[in-house]
């Protein structure tokens, strides 16, 4: 969605430099992003598309609706999907990954993709991520393609809105926007499109989501050198990798009390479990094709720890 506002472009392209993608379409929402992903991947009905079986039910929602099949593969305690489960996850229906970032923590996007056959693309879900790193490499820059969210509980918030990223011969078109031009692209306007306005908030939006990471990183380093480290471990991260930290997963050791975690939230912020439910569990799934399989294995559930 090009822009006069020298100020937004520059945004704009900031924030393809920060996701390592060429190009981006702008639309309605991350799920709107990730329906045109899998339409441009010509992902279409029956075929197979592998998805954590953890965090938000809107990624295998949006698999639902294009007309796929989700196979949910649950995550061990790095919350991120594992290269050896997607592997044994993929059949011969699979076209499609969904790599998702959970909570900032990077997922080895890298290992996933050198795992698969070369006919199954990645898509890289950034909606919970800003500044993470895979084994040095941005998060986003590695997929087919990316999906973004721009709603209010994201790093880089416009209020709604999200987009779709990736080279521009696959991107350019891919969301209609609604306007006169549309009548001349081979699809009818689309109520996904973006809402223009947001687009001069990107700038502030970008600032404010480096003045988040800086903070949290910095609650995290406090957290990492405090008493309490002895009773809490972090997430396992892939080598060479950093964390976002959106959220903060906390694993409890034996020695936690009710005390550590009165402590975690005055020092950190609010705490809460993790929903006990997997997205494959949910009412709205029950209904629809799907595999579930197992994954990796969490011997206790994390704390989330909302920070900065």
């Amino acid at each position: 969605m090009p822009s006069t506002d020298p100020a937004v472009a520059a945004a704009v392209q900031d924030l393809l430099h920060r996701w390592g993608q060429p190009a981006a379409e702008f639309c309605a929402s991350g799920g709107t992003a990730l329906e045109a992903a899998l339409e441009v991947l010509e992902v279409d009905a029956g075929a197979e598309v592998v998805v954590p079986d953890v965090g938000c039910h809107s990624v295998a929602a949006a698999v639902v609706r294009a007309g796929a099949v989700p196979v949910f593969v649950g995550v061990g305690e790095d919350l991120t999907l594992h290269r050896d489960d997607v592997a044994a996850a993929c059949s011969a229906r699979t076209r499609a990954v969904i790599a998702v970032h959970q909570y900032g923590l990077p997922c080895d996007v890298t290992g996933i993709a050198q795992a698969l056959p070369p006919d199954v693309a990645v898509i890289e879900d950034v909606a919970q991520t800003w500044g993470s790193t895979t084994r040095g490499v941005p998060a986003g820059a590695t997929g087919t393609l990316t999906v973004a969210s721009f709603g209010p509980s994201k790093p880089v918030s416009l209020g709604a809105g999200g987009a779709l990223l990736g080279p521009a011969d696959l991107v350019s078109g891919a969301v209609a926007r609604g306007d006169t031009t549309d009548r001349h692209r081979p699809r009818p306007p689309s109520p996904a499109r973006f809402p223009a306005p947001l687009l001069p908030l990107l700038p502030d939006a970008i600032a404010r989501a480096d003045r988040q990471l800086a903070r949290r990183r910095a609650v995290v380093d406090r957290f990492r050198d405090s008493d309490l480290a002895r009773h809490f471990r972090l997430p396992p991260l892939p080598p060479g990798s950093s964390a976002g930290w959106t959220r903060l997963p906390l694993y409890p050791a034996p020695s936690a009390t009710a005390r550590h975690i009165g402590q975690l939230a005055d020092d950190l912020g609010p705490v809460q479990p993790m929903h006990p439910q997997p997205p494959s569990a949910l009412p709205m799934f029950h209904r629809c094709e799907k595999r579930v399989l197992t994954g990796g294995r969490r011997a206790v559930e994390p704390l989330l720890v909302k920070i900065g």
